[in-house]
């Protein structure tokens, strides 16, 4: 069985809003100008976040004990190698 990471009965995402996503935004070394919506998304919570500046980014926040590390890797690997690439994908 695949060991999944941040399992716990309460956890930072049950009460995550608006303030926790900009401020883990702006920790990741961007400058946020407070456009923020929330974007469809079944199991974790998905973000657009506007930046001064800049286009926005998109910030995911997986559900904890849902997603193993290798799983959460290899999405972005997905990611970055769409970017890479330029295609556009669903979010």
């Amino acid at each position: 069985m695949t060991e999944v990471t941040g399992a716990s009965e309460s956890s930072p995402f049950d009460g995550l809003g608006p303030d926790q996503v900009l401020d883990a935004v702006e920790g990741a070394g961007f400058l946020c100008d407070g456009r923020f919506l929330a974007l469809n998304s079944y199991e974790n919570r998905v973000y657009q976040v506007g930046l001064e500046d800049a286009a926005p980014v998109v910030a995911k926040f997986y559900r904890p004990g849902r997603w193993s590390e290798q799983a959460i890797l290899e999405e972005h690997e997905f990611s970055v190698q769409a970017i890479l690439e330029e295609h556009e994908f669903s979010v």
